[in-house]
């Protein structure tokens, strides 16, 4: 069992210019207030970030910033939304929104690289 699977992760669509990934907080992902910990919240977009950015590469992140705006609950349906910024020949930039449900607040900003080289190719 994945970390992702451990979580409760969903995979729910991977293109390379969309990738989404879904997670219900639990009572297990929560902080000492009683919210969704920072976490979580990371873990989820990062696996959207993983997701999208080794669909076309074999990819390692070498960066990654995340912003929080508004907590999350108990119950919460989270999406994270991930989607290019630049992908280059050996780097490439993603932004990945954490919203509550499809299309509700944007909760945290998730911003990563990675270097990235084609399958098989040794380094």
């Amino acid at each position: 069992m994945s970390y992702a699977d451990t979580l409760g992760m969903r995979l729910l669509e991977a293109t390379p210019g969309l990738t989404r990934v879904a997670l219900t907080v639990t009572e297990g992902g929560l902080n000492m207030h009683g919210t969704a910990h920072g976490g979580l919240l990371f873990s989820l977009a990062d696996e959207a970030f993983a997701a999208i950015s080794n669909l076309e590469a074999q990819a390692v992140a070498v960066e990654t910033h995340l912003s929080f705006f508004r907590a999350a609950r108990p119950g919460d349906e989270l999406i994270a939304v991930a989607t290019p910024e630049r992908v280059g020949r050996t780097l490439a930039t993603y932004r990945v929104e954490v919203r509550r449900g499809e299309q509700g607040p944007v909760l945290a900003l998730f911003l990563g690289t990675v270097s990235r080289r084609v399958r098989g190719q040794s380094g």
